[in-house]
């Protein structure tokens, strides 16, 4: 029996971490018995198995990159307007995407915001099963990718809160939404699948107005626990520069400034461990951090990450909203152990007094007594490293996620027709 052959859809094949997700999967699928393909709009890895896609072909690819990138100034709102990362359905750069899709049994979107008109789904589908993996919200909300809260993607978005353009009960979010729920209506239910990396995510989608009715299945990211495994925290100090004698507390984003990531709750959890010599905040990503901070800029590399990692005493996250971030298994697979706020999904790996500590969303003060009883306590910071990095090795490891995966495609392919896309796509992909 040949092995299924999947293509992963992804705005990027590196950067940012739901990228990072649907790379490593990627790299994984082929242990588990699929072959994996990825489509892409930026192409950071040269490889043959990593197509890039190409808005103005067959004129050359370069062209396509640019006219990709004026498409998404053009169609993405500035957060400056809005007053926060939002990307409506409409993506015209995108509605190409399809005739360049290599020939497979079964297709997983991932983070497809500016590449991936939802008026493509019902062609798709009907060529091939879909799975699409949810790292944020908006696929299922007229435009945020996180709803701070609110939960009128339940019903209708409308009257958007986070908007900052010109609002009311047709907004541009209330229209963006309209047009998901038409083309999602022409979507048989058995065709797409819905993968939440987290609990709470899981959670959300069911309550979704636009994919309550599409199964969902909670697969959680995973990473390689070969590359991000304990260093000793000497070596990983003397790399950074960094005091061996200090007690370090770790703050790692992709973008240090974005607020969701609680850059803005270290001062007052700094504060409550003020007292303790030695204690030194170290801040990683792209930015500045300000405050008395040791930044240490950004970091690419698996290697550069897990020495980071090792270096702290205990890694915080003071997330106000994530999925389920690559930093905390990350930092855990390193045997770091992990102080954050409960919220999204970070308890399903941040269990309380287990694996790590867990402090009420935006309590600053209640973060920094948390952090305090880690750097107080080594025998405190010993176990619950160890306990992290047991859990990361049991049930977050890359090759695990792979084979859940492979599971959720081959559940799909049981429903559709023998033939593949390459050979029943082109007509129904046409019309």
């Amino acid at each position: 029996m040949s092995p299924i052959e999947a293509v992963l859809v992804s705005t990027n094949d590196v950067r940012g971490g739901a990228a990072k997700c649907a790379s490593r999967l990627h790299d994984a699928l082929p242990g588990a018995g699929v072959r994996s393909r990825m489509l892409v709009a930026n192409r950071t890895r040269p490889e043959p198995a990593i197509v890039e896609y190409n808005a103005l072909a067959p004129a050359p690819a370069a062209l396509g990159r640019l006219a990709f990138r004026l498409a998404r100034r053009l169609f993405r709102p500035a957060v400056r307007r809005t007053g926060g990362f939002f990307s409506f359905d409409r993506t015209p750069i995108g509605l190409r995407l399809l005739s360049q899709l290599p020939p497979c049994d079964v297709v997983n979107l991932h983070f497809v915001a500016d590449l991936f008109d939802p008026r493509l789904l019902p062609r798709l589908t009907r060529a091939v099963p879909v799975a699409w993996t949810f790292h944020d919200m908006n696929a299922f909300t007229g435009g945020c990718h996180y709803s701070d809260g609110c939960e009128r993607y339940a019903a209708a978005c409308g009257s958007c809160p986070q908007l900052r353009l010109a609002s009311g009960p047709r907004d541009r979010t209330f229209l963006s939404f309209a047009r998901k729920r038409a083309a999602l209506a022409r979507v048989p239910a058995g065709r797409l699948a819905v993968v939440a990396p987290s609990r709470w995510m899981e959670e959300a989608v069911r309550r979704s107005s636009l994919f309550g009715r599409f199964d969902v299945h909670h697969i959680p990211s995973g990473i390689d626990t070969e590359e991000f495994r304990p260093m000793p925290q000497a070596e990983a100090r003397r790399r950074f520069n960094l005091p061996e004698g200090a007690r370090i507390a770790l703050f790692v984003a992709e973008v240090v400034s974005d607020r969701r990531k609680g850059l803005q709750m270290l001062p007052a959890a700094a504060e409550a461990a003020a007292d303790i010599p030695g204690t030194l905040f170290v801040t990683i990503g792209q930015g500045t951090a300000g405050g008395n901070f040791r930044h240490l800029g950004a970091l690419r590399g698996a290697e550069a990450l897990r020495a980071a990692y090792s270096a702290a005493d205990v890694f915080v996250i003071p997330s106000l909203e994530d999925n389920f971030p690559n930093t905390m298994i990350e930092a855990m697979a390193c045997g770091t152990p992990v102080v954050g706020f409960a919220t999204g999904g970070i308890p399903d790996a941040v269990h309380d007094g287990a694996t790590g500590l867990l402090a009420p969303t935006g309590d600053g003060a209640a973060l920094g007594a948390q952090l305090r009883r880690v750097l107080e306590h080594e025998g405190l910071q010993r176990r619950l490293g160890a306990e992290a990095r047991t859990l990361v090795e049991q049930e977050y490891s890359i090759q695990l996620q792979a084979r859940r995966y492979a599971a959720l495609y081959d559940d799909l392919l049981e429903g559709r027709p023998a033939a593949r896309f390459e050979n029943e796509a082109r007509g129904a992909l046409a019309t």
